[in-house]
């Protein structure tokens, strides 16, 4: 509160029990109260999925390659439209190839699982989405670096979002005591069931 009795916005906000939402991708929750200080100095909540997801996009990308332009006061022909394109598509493929996981959909839920590889190359199958990594046990964090999955094995006052093993969220298995975990594996058998019926 101000000196003159007004409140922030913010603060109204959270008096009139609006939830917070993830500045980039509009998730609400827990997952979303976190707060990260922009380059220009604004402070905006952002979600775990978020905060992974850029945290791996820290390196600048490459620039793309310039579409050659028009002649002078000509539209591009056809031919040249196409070769764009099927640029465009050859280096989204070269992306895909250099990816150290592939995703694949769970056999027993349906789910979509990143099958990352640890330091010794075995597979690891964690779930698609990030959480917040306070909300889970730290013997369930894992995280993803330089490629490879690792187990986090200790409390990481660094580390916002965490990745989870699918298996603790996935319907095949019994649900999950911690809350974060069990809310995972009802979204889960949700979506099963939707496949299921679809």
């Amino acid at each position: 509160m101000h000196e003159d009795g007004q409140h922030t916005g913010e603060q109204a906000g959270q008096q009139a029990g609006e939830p917070r939402a993830c500045a980039f991708c509009g998730a609400q929750g827990e997952d979303a109260a976190v707060e990260a200080t922009e380059r220009l100095g604004v402070v905006v909540h952002v979600c775990a999925r978020c905060r992974e997801r850029f945290a791996g996009a820290a390196a600048p990308a490459a620039p793309a390659d310039p579409v050659p332009g028009p002649g002078p006061g000509l539209p591009p022909t056809l031919g040249e439209q196409t070769s764009a394109v099927v640029a465009h598509v050859r280096r989204m493929a070269r992306r895909v190839a250099e990816r150290t996981w592939r995703e694949e959909d769970c056999a027993r839920c349906g789910a979509a699982v990143h099958v990352h590889r640890d330091a010794a190359g075995e597979p690891v199958r964690l779930a698609a989405d990030a959480v917040l990594a306070t909300s889970v046990p730290v013997a369930d964090r894992w995280r993803v670096r330089d490629g490879h999955a690792e187990a986090v094995g200790h409390d990481d006052p660094e580390q916002v979002g965490a990745r989870v093993l699918h298996d603790l969220v996935c319907p095949a298995h019994p649900v999950p005591d911690n809350p974060r975990l069990a809310r995972a594996w009802h979204a889960n058998l949700a979506a099963s069931d939707t496949a299921g019926t679809g």
